[in-house]
């Protein structure tokens, strides 16, 4: 089967500027476009709520520990960076 390899990297480009994911996550999320597979996308998206119900159960719990504070620290800096809003 033969690809558009032209097409699939401006959706690549078409989703890092628009979503402000990694190169390489724009990449896999074009590709499964391409093959009709939108399986990736959800995972990615369920690892995010996963990490989003971490943080706010940390929150809620209280930190009182320097390393469940750095670590709910370094979990937003991650979520953050993956919308380039960092």
């Amino acid at each position: 089967m033969k690809y558009n390899l032209s097409g699939i990297m401006c959706r690549a480009w078409a989703l890092r500027r628009a979503k402000g994911y990694t190169l390489s996550t724009a990449l896999k999320l074009a590709w499964g476009e391409a093959k009709g597979v939108k399986l990736y996308t959800f995972n990615v998206e369920s690892e995010r709520a996963g990490i989003t119900a971490y943080i706010v159960k940390a929150m809620r719990a209280g930190l009182t520990d320097i390393h469940e504070q750095h670590k709910v620290e370094h979990l937003k800096a991650a979520l953050l960076a993956a919308c380039g809003r960092l």
